[in-house]
């Protein structure tokens, strides 16, 4: 639902905090091992900003419906995991 908190999945620093034209307020967070987590589709003002350092499950915003590419959809979160720029399976990635 718009408002759920959104949280880091695991520690890390915030590179980016956007308003992406499609995928509308996303954050970006980098983490040890090359690996990087998008949080997109947040509400307009998240609770991080560039630079800071975030805790495994701290707050960095909320679900929005900011996201033009996802209008269609109900309220959601778009979460990605990359790890050296390649897309790999969060699944994975939060299992570890």
């Amino acid at each position: 639902k718009p408002g759920t908190s959104v949280l880091a999945a695991t520690a890390g620093t915030v590179s980016s905090v956007e308003d992406h034209p499609l995928m509308g307020t996303t954050v970006v967070i980098d983490h040890e091992g090359g690996y990087t987590t998008t949080y997109s589709n947040l509400q307009a003002k998240p609770t991080v900003e560039p630079g800071d350092l975030v805790t495994a499950g701290q707050i960095i915003g909320a679900v929005g419906t900011t996201a033009a590419a996802e209008a269609a959809q109900s309220p959601h979160l778009h979460f990605s995991v990359t790890r050296d720029g390649e897309a790999v399976d969060p699944s994975a990635f939060l299992k570890s």
